[in-house]
């Protein structure tokens, strides 16, 4: 079992933000759960897709930070665009903007992704016919699915019972094994 959750935990992607701001980012993703019902797998998700962990990423049409948030969205989720280069204030604008899709979708993950990439859509409606907007829901489902696939193979792992080589030993010493014999034998 041990080694089945250590090769899953190889093959999926890298779950940790591979920057200088990992503890910070780390720090939001799991603070912003507390305040949003997001899960952080998806936050990381997007993150990851967004900006490759990169809090001081800008696109060509002008998003900012970690999640890529437009200056125009800043404040409808409630912080103004001077502080989305904050990693922890731009982690907590694009969870809660991924909140109110996942209330307005009711949960339909993949309309919550086209909506956080190419604004909100009446549901049913087709998906934009950017070239990007499919590319990036696929992408940011795929590491979604292997971060929480990852979480709940650690999580797994932390629920067994760990036993040291000293227990082991204990129970099973070393040496030839002991006959059961009848009142025959010696």
């Amino acid at each position: 079992m041990l080694l089945l959750v250590a090769v899953v935990l190889v093959a999926a992607p890298s779950f940790h933000a591979p920057t200088p701001y990992e503890r910070e980012i780390e720090a939001a993703c799991k603070a912003t759960a507390d305040i949003w019902p997001v899960p952080p797998e998806l936050v990381k998700a997007v993150i990851r897709r967004e900006s490759a962990f990169n809090p001081r990423a800008r696109s060509a049409v002008g998003a900012i930070g970690l999640m890529q948030i437009m200056p125009f969205t800043a404040p409808k989720v409630g912080v103004r665009v001077a502080d989305l280069e904050d990693p922890a204030t731009n982690i907590l604008a694009g969870t809660r903007l991924l909140a109110v899709l996942l209330r307005e979708y009711q949960g339909d993950l993949k309309a919550v992704l086209v909506g956080y990439n190419a604004r909100p859509r009446p549901a049913g409606a087709p998906l934009p016919d950017n070239g990007e907007t499919p590319a990036y829901v696929q992408a940011v489902l795929r590491f979604f699915f292997a971060y929480r696939e990852a979480a709940e193979l650690a999580a797994a792992a932390k629920s067994v019972p760990q036993t040291s080589a000293a227990s082991r030993s204990t129970r099973n010493p070393p040496g030839p094994p002991t006959q059961q014999g009848g009142p025959d034998q010696p």
